[in-house]
Parts: C-alpha cells; sequence; structure tokens
C-alpha cells in the first residue's frame, strides 16, 4: 500500500513539473511573438479582413497591418510606375498592382516622416503619387513589426511572367530585376531588410486552385528556393495547405470560386502559418 501510495506521489509530482516546463515554453513563445505587430503583403487570397492573415494574427493577439491588394503579382510591368495608393491606379491595366508598390507603402509606414525613400530616387511616378516619395512615420508612432508576410504567385502564374534565372537571387538588390519572380523576391525581401532589420520575412507559395497550369509548380519550387537562398522562412502552401486540385475541381470545398478560399479554406492556410510560426519562434529561444 505504501508503495502505491508512493508513486502516486511521485507521478503526481512529475505531471506538476511536466505542466510547469510546459508554462515557461509557453511563456517564451509569448514574450518572443504574442502581442507583436504583422504585416500582410499579397493579392486577393490575403485581402480580405477575415483571411489567413487575420487568422494568424488573431491567434497570436498581434496587431495586423495588411496591404494586400487583389489582383497583386510579385513581378513588375514593362511600364509599372511608383504608386502608393492603398487600390493602385490601373488606367485599364494592372500595370501598377504589384508587390514592389506594396513594399514602398510598408515603407513609408517605416521611415520617419519627411524623409526620402532614395530607392525611388530616378523611378517613374503614377501621377495620384507625389515625388519623391518620402517616410509617413511620425514621432509618436509604435509601428515596429516582428513579422512580413508575402503571400503571392498565383496571379504571376496565370499571367505567364517570367521566373527568370536564380542568378538574379544573388545580385545586390537594386540590380535585381523585378519583371522576373526571382528578382522581385530579392528586391522586395533585401528592401525591406534594409529598412527595418528586425523584422522577421516569411514567404507563402500559392495554393492549389481548381483549374492552374502546369507552370503553378514551377512558381511554388522557385519560391521556396528563394527563401532558401535569401536565408528566409518559406512555407509550401501548395503541399501543406490541404487544399488540392483534386478535390477542388470536384467540389468547391475550400475555394468558393475555384481560386480564392471560404472560410474553411483561409482557417486552413491560418493553421498551417500559424504552425510555422510557432515552430520558427520555438527554434529562436
Amino acid at each position: 500500500m505504501k508503495d502505491i501510495f508512493h508513486f502516486i506521489i511521485t507521478a503526481g509530482f512529475v505531471s506538476m513539473l511536466l505542466v510547469c516546463c510546459q508554462s515557461q515554453e509557453e511563456k517564451k513563445l509569448t514574450e518572443s511573438l504574442y502581442g507583436k505587430q504583422m504585416v500582410a503583403i499579397g493579392n486577393s487570397i490575403t485581402a480580405p479582413k477575415d483571411s489567413w492573415a487575420w487568422i494568424t494574427a488573431q491567434h497570436f493577439d498581434m496587431e495586423l497591418t495588411n496591404l494586400a491588394v487583389s489582383g497583386a503579382q510579385w513581378t513588375d510591368y514593362q511600364g509599372t510606375t511608383v504608386d502608393t495608393n492603398p487600390k493602385p491606379v490601373y488606367d485599364g491595366v494592372h500595370t501598377n498592382n504589384v508587390i514592389s508598390n506594396q513594399v514602398y507603402r510598408f515603407l513609408q509606414l517605416i521611415v520617419p516622416e519627411g524623409e526620402i525613400i532614395s530607392e525611388t530616387e530616378g523611378e517613374k511616378f503614377h501621377t495620384s503619387t507625389p515625388a519623391p516619395l518620402t517616410g509617413l512615420k511620425t514621432k509618436n508612432s509604435t509601428f515596429a513589426p516582428a513579422i512580413v508576410i508575402i503571400s503571392c504567385g498565383t496571379n504571376d502564374s496565370s499571367n505567364e511572367k517570367p521566373i527568370g534565372d536564380p542568378s538574379e537571387l544573388d545580385k545586390p538588390y537594386q540590380e535585381a530585376d523585378r519583371k522576373t519572380l526571382y528578382g522581385a523576391i530579392n528586391w522586395a525581401v533585401s528592401i525591406i531588410r534594409k529598412y527595418s532589420p528586425d523584422t522577421e520575412i516569411v514567404l507563402l507559395t500559392p495554393i492549389q486552385r481548381s483549374s492552374h497550369s502546369q507552370k503553378l509548380p514551377m512558381f511554388v519550387d522557385a519560391i521556396l528556393l528563394a527563401g532558401e537562398k535569401l536565408n528566409c522562412p518559406a512555407i509550401n502552401m501548395y503541399e501543406e495547405s490541404g487544399i488540392t486540385e483534386a478535390v477542388e475541381a470536384k467540389e468547391h470545398k475550400y475555394l468558393y470560386d475555384g481560386l480564392h478560399p471560404n472560410a474553411l479554406g483561409q482557417q486552413l492556410m491560418g493553421e498551417v502559418v500559424i504552425k510555422h510560426l510557432t515552430e520558427l519562434y520555438e527554434n529562436k529561444q
């Protein structure tokens, strides 16, 4: 009887230690991630107020700044101009609806008010965006995002934009060709790091959709390679989200139109991002 009692007491003590250790680990993760600020950049999959970005931010009690614009793509067009409007001026085409302009909007939030963003000097400006481009961050601003997550690529694939050569990833960002996928990613990651060095940058690949060209997996692979080359975490949403072409071609289970996630689809995406961010920040301890 004594042995049984001793076993129960010991087991209880061990359980208490395990709970205590788990609480300490959760506390460490909370201190490094929870309650911080998050920025989302991307296209129509990210832009909705209740998208995976909102789900992720809610989970970590983060303040979300969502700069995503429906229809956006990674790569610049031939006639792309600096256009920092929340809804880029199309002039009949989608010329300015690109990640570079979302990044410029981000830089304006980071750069002190009135300070010129030198990278835009010599660039063409849309008439609705005053030149030179200057920072908008006031002295009282507390904007200091812990994470920027960029989710893009499906529109580049459908518009058959060039992926380019991986050597674009090795170039100084000022020399990278933003009209290629590799060049656009190099430029975006590098310039964000320059102006906000303490911010983690995470890339998301496109998800599968009910019907897509055979080139979409090539864009997925290119984004994963870019993440590896640029030492930037990249999440393979194409393989991990649970949204598959085979299922969506038969029934719109997670994509309400075969392309854009419904509430369940956004939840699936959010859960994958949450899982990876949790692992990422646990490894930083």
